[in-house]
C-alpha cells in the first residue's frame, strides 16, 4: 500500500512542474482537441495514399490509351477492327447483326 501512495506522490511532485504540466496539457491538446488531431492526420494520410494510387492507375491508362493510339493511327486494318468491334461500323454492302444475350430475370419476392 505504501508503495501505491509513494507512486500518486511522485506523479504529483512530477506534474507540478510547470514545464511538465504545460508539456502535458499542450500534448494532449494536440493529439485530441485540436482540429488538426492525429485523427484527422490519419484519415488525411490514407486519403492521400489512396489518391495516389488512383493517379498512378490513371497514368498506366493514360499510357495504355496512348499507345493504342499510336498503333491505330499507324495501322488501317487495325484502325478498322477497332471501329467494328467498338462502334459496330460496317462497310456499305455488308449488313450488321448485333445478337445481345439476355440477362435472366430477377426472382421477384412474392413468389416462393
Amino acid at each position: 500500500m505504501r508503495k501505491k501512495a509513494d507512486l500518486w506522490l511522485q506523479a504529483f511532485e512530477w506534474f507540478s512542474n510547470r514545464y511538465v504540466l504545460t508539456a502535458a496539457i499542450g500534448l494532449v491538446w494536440v493529439t485530441f482537441i485540436s482540429e488538426i488531431d492525429l485523427v484527422y492526420l490519419a484519415k488525411s494520410q490514407l486519403e492521400l495514399n489512396r489518391l495516389e494510387n488512383q493517379v498512378a492507375h490513371y497514368e498506366l491508362e493514360i499510357e495504355a490509351t496512348g499507345n493504342q493510339l499510336v498503333d491505330l493511327t499507324s495501322n488501317p486494318e487495325r484502325l478498322e477492327r477497332f471501329a467494328r468491334e467498338k462502334y459496330f461500323m460496317k462497310r456499305d454492302n455488308e449488313d450488321l447483326f448485333r445478337i445481345v444475350a439476355k440477362e435472366p430475370a430477377a426472382k421477384s419476392r412474392d413468389t416462393k
